[in-house]
Parts: structure tokens; sequence; C-alpha cells
């Protein structure tokens, strides 16, 4: 098995694991409108909030198993 095969499993893992974690999300309308009092407090846009709060659970689950691949798109942007 070559470098070329593992960097492809992996990369299929990942993708498998990102196309799981979008198909669980499930966001209740209480928790939108918690969603929408804190982008409110925190004087930022709705889909701004989200994306960031998205993004940053999805860099968790797919780089839970590599911590070298995880970057953070909270720190220094909401505090």
């Amino acid at each position: 098995m070559t470098n070329y095969d593992i960097d492809a499993i992996k990369r299929t893992e990942r993708f498998e694991r990102f196309d799981h974690a979008i198909n669980c999300m499930d966001i209740s309308t209480i928790s939108m409108m918690a969603f929408e009092r804190i982008a409110e407090k925190r004087e930022v846009s709705l889909t701004r909030l989200l994306e960031t709060l998205l993004l940053d659970a999805l860099d968790r689950e797919l780089s839970k198993d590599d911590k070298q691949l995880e970057f953070s798109f909270i720190d220094g942007r909401y505090g």
C-alpha cells in the first residue's frame, strides 16, 4: 500500500464523517431562538455565528483522531 492509497483512505473516512455530521444536524426552534439571542448579544449576524459554530464542530469531528489537523474557528472571534 502506497502513501497515495493511505491518503485516499483517510480522505474517504473524513468525507464519510463529514456526511454523517451533516446528516445528524437537527436544530430545534428553541435552539434557534437561543442562537438568535447570542448573535444579538455579541453583535454579529446569525449567519456568521452559525457558520462559525458549524465549522468549528465539523473541524473537531473531522480531526478528532489527528489533533494536528484541528483549526479553531472560534478562538479570537467571539471571545
